[in-house]
Parts: structure tokens; C-alpha cells; sequence
């Protein structure tokens, strides 16, 4: 659960678009929203990781961590940069 900030326990699956920016902030510990793009986001894949796969009519990033027959957090979306960024929270605050 993402409760460590909100209230309303969601789920970082259920995390609408326009949510995104607002608990990104909190995962990334700073003040203001993010502008989430494609710059932002290839700096979280590269600096935590994060693996990036089309499936379909989504997408799926994930990051496997240290042991590599688990994934740690896994996340899908309508787009990649969705993706990357639940995948991003959920691995700095959880599912």
C-alpha cells in the first residue's frame, strides 16, 4: 500500500495519470510535483534499474533487484512512462 502517504491506501496500480505526479514526488523525497517525460524517465531506468517490456496493449517495467529470480516490483501501464514510474514507487514505497 502506498499509505506512508495517502491516506486513502491506494494501490500503485491503481495510481490514475494524474496521480502520478503527486506520489512520484513523494517517492523521489522532494517538495514540488515532477513534469514526468521521457528525459525523467530514462534517468529512474537507468539509475534504479528498471527493465521495460511491451506486452500487447501495455506495458510492463519491473525491477529485479539483487537476486535474479524474483522480481521485486513489477508494475503495468497504458504507456511505458506509466510503467517506469508506478514500477518506480512501488520499489521506493512499496505495492
Amino acid at each position: 500500500m502506498v499509505d506512508k502517504w495517502n491516506s486513502l491506501n491506494i494501490n500503485v496500480s491503481d495510481l490514475t495519470p494524474s496521480q502520478l505526479p503527486y506520489a512520484l514526488a513523494k517517492a523521489m523525497k522532494v517538495k514540488s510535483t515532477l513534469v514526468i517525460d521521457w528525459e525523467l524517465c530514462g534517468k529512474l531506468i537507468e539509475k534504479e534499474k528498471i527493465s521495460l517490456v511491451r506486452s500487447y496493449s501495455r506495458w510492463t517495467a519491473f525491477y529485479v533487484g539483487p537476486r535474479a529470480d524474483s522480481r521485486e516490483a513489477e508494475q503495468v501501464g497504458n504507456t511505458a512512462i506509466e510503467a517506469v514510474v508506478k514500477c518506480y514507487i512501488e520499489k521506493k514505497i512499496g505495492s
